[in-house]
């Protein structure tokens, strides 16, 4: 076994809660859900289909937790199920008429960062990013739902580089308008190529895992120039320890690093780089 995945495991099995220890043993390969994991997680659904602001009960449903609840239901191996389905639904009655998604106003009260802050552009950006890239791929490209974020997605893109705070919102835009319109056209291929320019500096280990999961999900392969430097770079980040930190604070060090680990496996490495 490569020395990266066996430190990365004992990483997360002597530091995740029961849950991220359930989900590692999914991104190894496990294909039979946790039972205990799933009751845990499931039951954090609301009625109206979406989670918790901040994964916590008791909070109003948000399009930021839905999305990273639908990650977790992956990495416990939980799709397709009625869950799924109740999520995809919150989506639909949360989009809004232009084709993007925000946070609901009841969020503000649990003091968001910026970055998901309701009625501020950029947290409508991000919002669009997650809840477009989901939709996408459970739905498929055609769903009236998904044609109407792509086209919110299209209008909003210039083709600039992406700025550093803004480059997972950029990964999962590009990854949807791929599933959505295909990897070679026009839009997507300069998408992917602003995102190889930008400098190596700019990358922390959240932003290049969740680039890499949704370039991944929209079907790019290691010959593509971003995938091909990202794979490297994010290994050179690893720390002795076998985690990865994430620049959302310590206590979030282990969900990026599953998230590391799980980009890494789906391109197989160690035999990719």
């Amino acid at each position: 076994m490569h020395a990266y995945l066996t430190t990365a495991i004992a990483f997360i099995r002597d530091n995740g809660d029961e849950l991220e220890r359930a989900r590692l043993t999914g991104v190894l390969g496990r294909t039979r859900p946790d039972a205990k994991a799933a009751r845990a997680l499931l039951g954090r659904q609301h009625d109206d289909g979406g989670f918790p602001f901040g994964m916590i009960s008791g909070r109003p449903s948000a399009v930021t937790a839905t999305a990273t609840a639908l990650q977790w239901m992956v990495d416990l191996r939980l799709l397709p199920s009625p869950h799924v389905e109740r999520a995809i639904g919150f989506f639909l009655i949360t989009q809004r008429p232009d084709g993007s998604w925000d946070e609901s106003p009841a969020v503000l009260k649990f003091d968001p960062p910026p970055h998901i802050r309701p009625g501020h552009p950029v947290g409508r950006a991000y919002c669009t990013a997650l809840a477009g890239f989901w939709m996408t791929r459970l739905t498929g490209s055609r769903h009236d739902s998904v044609q109407r974020a792509a086209s919110y997605l299209r209008a909003k893109r210039n083709g600039d580089r992406p700025p550093p705070e803004m480059l997972t919102v950029d990964a999962l835009e590009v990854a949807t308008l791929a599933m959505v319109e295909g990897k070679g056209a026009d839009l997507v291929r300069s998408g992917v190529a602003a995102l190889a320019d930008v400098g190596e500096e700019h990358w922390n280990t959240d932003a290049l895992g969740a680039a890499l999961a949704a370039l991944y999900a929209a079907g790019f392969g290691i010959d593509e120039r971003f995938v091909a430097w990202a794979l490297p770079r994010l290994l050179a980040l690893q720390r002795p320890d076998g985690g990865w930190f994430s620049a959302s604070g310590s206590d979030h060090d282990v969900d990026v690093s599953l998230q590391a680990l799980g980009a890494l496996l789906v391109f197989g490495v160690p035999s990719a780089v």
